[in-house]
């Protein structure tokens, strides 16, 4: 049996690695620089100097290309790194015979690696709730809001209808300047609204929330008043 305490060496410090796996490590990095460069090099002798003055959308475009180009090449190598692991991890895991000393030395970090992403699982469960619960606060906030400004609205149409229909007969100074108050006050109202529906419909546009599935968000968001 190997001894307790070495083993909570290799725990505790870094994977002993043979000078042949040391230098596979190396070439791979190597290659990964290599396939960089070579990368770059292409990108720079296929680029053709524009013949027009270079616009936001040019520079936008050529942002989004970048952003693609590099999602797409940490992919791969995303996608490489997770095939070159996969046997020996699988070999850690289920304590093969035919599993190296440097197999079996990876087991504990795979632990410590799922334990991690199980963390990590459970904080972006409660993130999203979180984001959830401000989503439902901000839409109630909107609604109550839209529900003042229709109540706003409404006393100021009964107020036009007033005026209108004794028109003639208001001398009353008094009810005049209340009138000019409702309508100021509307207006007011209703910029403060337009200020709210825009940060809301911010807000849950880009909170990851599924807005398009539900009827009351996809009003709030598409809504332009």
């Amino acid at each position: 049996m190997p001894d307790a305490g070495a083993t909570s060496a290799q725990e505790d410090g870094p994977l002993l690695l043979s000078n042949t796996e040391k230098r596979v490590l190396e070439l791979y990095d190597q290659l990964r620089d290599l396939q960089l460069q070579i990368a770059l090099m292409k990108a720079q002798q296929d680029y053709d100097e524009p013949q027009h003055e270079v616009s936001e959308d040019d520079v936008k475009q050529a942002q989004d290309e970048l952003l693609e180009s590099s999602a797409n090449y940490n992919l791969r190598n995303g996608v490489l790194d997770s095939v070159m692991i996969a046997n020996p991890i699988l070999k850690a895991v289920h304590n093969s015979t035919h599993a190296s000393p440097i197999d079996r030395d990876l087991l504990p970090l795979v632990e410590e690696r799922d334990l991690a992403s199980v963390s990590v699982a459970q904080l972006s469960t409660e993130l999203r709730g979180v984001l959830d619960r401000i989503t439902e606060v901000e839409s109630e906030s909107l609604r109550v809001s839209r529900k003042n400004v229709e109540l706003a609205s409404e006393v100021l149409r009964l107020a036009e209808e007033a005026n209108r229909e004794k028109e003639d007969a208001i001398e009353d100074q008094h009810a005049k300047a209340e009138i000019e108050r409702l309508e100021r006050e509307l207006k007011v109202s209703r910029q403060r609204w337009k200020v709210m529906k825009g940060t809301a419909s911010a807000v849950i546009a880009g909170s990851g929330v599924d807005w398009a599935s539900d009827a009351e968000l996809r009003e709030m968001v598409l809504d332009p008043e």
